[in-house]
């Protein structure tokens, strides 16, 4: 297996399988209503549908920066609000999040290896670092959404 193709296999694993100290980034999005995706347990802190979103939209920053743009993120697009809030809407955001998290893949599945030490344009990191950042961040991420699910539902196991 080429170096890209673990990668790119960390990235869909950290969403669709999990790692071995926890589940799936996928799966805790999965397992909560619209109504508990959206609410605001802990003062200060995201929900979990804007951590949707913004995972989202560093997954498009990414695949961006792969391609070799020189891609931003701003305060109002780093964490963007949920356009609705019923179930039809949660569940438009998490096919929204998986069709990205495949283009994502795809990208970094397609990449040159020889780039990988290469610097991502106006950064001061390389490819391969930043690669490897992509599943360390939404894991991050996850264990917000499970501190978010157990304020909601009490301290489950």
């Amino acid at each position: 297996m080429r170096e890209v193709e673990r990668i790119a296999s960390q990235i869909d694993g950290a969403y669709r399988d999990g790692f071995w100290g926890g589940g799936p980034v996928g799966g805790l999005f999965h397992s909560l209503a619209a109504s508990e995706a959206i609410a605001h347990p802990i003062s200060g802190a995201h929900s979990a549908w804007e951590i949707a979103l913004h995972l989202g939209v560093w997954h498009d920053i990414f695949r961006g920066r792969i391609a070799g743009q020189d891609v931003e993120d701003t305060p109002e697009s780093d964490w963007p609000m949920p356009a609705g809030a019923t179930d039809a809407d949660w569940k438009a955001t998490l096919a929204d999040l998986e069709r990205g998290l495949g283009a994502l893949v795809d990208a970094v599945q397609g990449l040159d290896p020889a780039k990988l030490d290469t610097l991502v344009r106006g950064k001061g990191f390389t490819v391969y670092e930043m690669l490897h950042g992509i599943p360390q961040h939404d894991l991050y991420h996850a264990g917000q959404v499970l501190m978010l699910r157990k304020a909601i539902r009490g301290m489950e196991r």
